[in-house]
């Protein structure tokens, strides 16, 4: 072959790619903001077009800079919009678009670097994707269920962004660590949201419990506080996990601390999801501490959950005094019914699915005499992927399930080691969770079985850990 056959058959560089891919992103954000109606020039869209471009531009000349931005901007999905008011995007948007395209542009260029190494987890989750397009052929919705399949594919890149980014222990330990500690400035927003109310920052949910007291539960910027604390359960616990396994008084300083703020922070939040997910992750910490400290640890937990709780506030001992008493609050009771409900809904949708998305329209017909009419959405992720997906939906459950019991056995076989059990317990813990909640779209259930997956593939840990 000559030299400049040679040239010719030259890859596309990640230059021309990136340039090729941006042009894309832009030619497609300048028609979705006509469309919006948005004037120019003025200064808050100039300001905020600025924003948007040097951080999608930071995400795709970067990706590993970019998914370290967003994984800050994650919580941030609902506030701070750059945007217009009739159709708002978000920093986190701008970032989730730039990460997964710059990714895109080192995939055309060399694969075998770019792509993660394929896992059962990873397939069952890619089966996802397809299972919500499948659900089209019967779906209730049509236009809710494409939306949502697109929002599934999204979500799939970005754990396979995250999967190449964790391909290493230390990659994995640095995004580890990045999660924890912006966990624990939400704490910080938190803890503002409890003691200054009036100032509106993010989002505060009150309920009335019981005695007729007024509960709050601050959510930071997330829109329901179940799903903050979910998110404070994973870290809280992948810092009980690297805690058991610290060396020396340093590291475990370094854990103790964070793991300290977000437990705190969860317990808060009064989310009794997060609370079995959490407890069911403890024990899983304790089960895979060091052969060597595992029975003094189990000691020292029961001792000290023990001695702790004549110290709680009557307002979390009643909250948890509800979970053994399914039937004495509306939305426990709802859960318990939605599930008789959702068992008859299969007797008709068990095949095709009512459609990813469209589950609310087909629900009313079959709620339970009980349970509290304004909840439609499911809770029970477990059976609402097969509701809403039917067979295909199903069969992609299973193989999650699967390829979650294949990574805890990877993990198993090498002793369980620091970073690796850390992230097997966050992700137990969310699944857990997902039994109580529709988890099917939050993000940090998909980064930690992305963690899962590719921690599941190292042959070693970072050393000291």
């Amino acid at each position: 072959m000559t030299a400049q056959a040679g040239r010719g058959a030259r890859r596309p560089g990640l230059r021309e790619v990136a340039l090729a891919l941006a042009g894309a992103v832009a030619a497609v954000l300048a028609a979705y903001l006509s469309y919006a109606g948005l004037q120019w020039p003025g200064p808050d869209v100039l300001l905020s077009g600025t924003i948007a471009v040097v951080l999608v531009t930071t995400a795709l000349v970067s990706p590993h800079v970019g998914l370290v931005l967003l994984l800050i901007a994650i919580p941030l999905f609902d506030f701070g919009t750059l945007g217009p008011a009739s159709a708002p995007f978000t920093a986190a948007h701008v970032l989730t678009a730039g990460t997964i395209v710059g990714w895109l542009a080192r995939v055309v260029r060399d694969r075998r670097e770019a792509l993660p190494r394929a896992t059962p987890l990873l397939g069952g989750l890619g089966l996802l994707v397809v299972a919500g397009l499948g659900s089209l052929v019967a779906s209730l919705a049509p236009a809710t269920t494409v939306l949502d399949t697109f929002r599934l594919l999204v979500l799939l890149l970005l754990a396979m962004v995250v999967m190449w980014r964790a391909s290493t222990p230390q990659g994995a330990r640095s995004l580890v660590t990045v999660l924890v500690w912006v966990a624990v400035a939400l704490v910080g927003v938190e803890a503002v949201q409890y003691l200054m109310p009036g100032l509106g920052i993010g989002t505060i949910a009150t309920q009335g419990l019981e005695s007729s007291a007024l509960l709050i539960r601050p959510a930071a910027f997330f829109l329901d506080p179940n799903f903050f604390a979910g998110y404070l359960s994973a870290a809280a616990l992948v810092c009980a996990a690297m805690l058991v396994r610290a060396r020396s008084w340093r590291e475990a300083l370094v854990w103790v601390v964070p793991g300290a703020i977000t437990a705190a922070g969860m317990l808060a939040t009064y989310s009794r999801t997060a609370w079995v997910g959490f407890g069911a992750g403890a024990v899983l910490v304790l089960l895979t501490a060091p052969a060597g400290r595992r029975g003094k640890l189990i000691i020292a937990v029961l001792v000290l959950a023990i001695a702790a709780v004549p110290f709680l506030p009557s307002s979390i001992t009643d909250r948890v005094a509800t979970l053994f008493q399914p039937q004495s609050t509306g939305s426990l009771s709802t859960r318990y019914l939605m599930v008789v409900s959702s068992v008859e809904m299969l007797g008709q949708y068990w095949l095709g699915g009512t459609g990813l998305g469209a589950f609310e329209l087909a629900y009313p017909p079959y709620r339970q005499p009980g349970s509290l009419p304004r909840i439609l959405h499911p809770h029970q992720l477990f059976l609402a992927l097969w509701v809403e997906m039917g067979l295909l939906g199903l069969l992609a459950e299973m193989m999650i399930v699967v390829g979650i019991g294949i990574a805890w056995l990877r993990i198993h076989r090498r002793g369980y080691p620091g970073v690796s059990a850390a992230v097997l317990v966050a992700a137990i813990a969310l699944v857990v969770e997902s039994f109580f909640q529709y988890y099917l779209f939050f993000e940090y259930l998909w980064l930690f079985l992305a963690l899962l997956a590719a921690v599941s593939v190292h042959n070693e840990e970072v050393s000291g850990v």
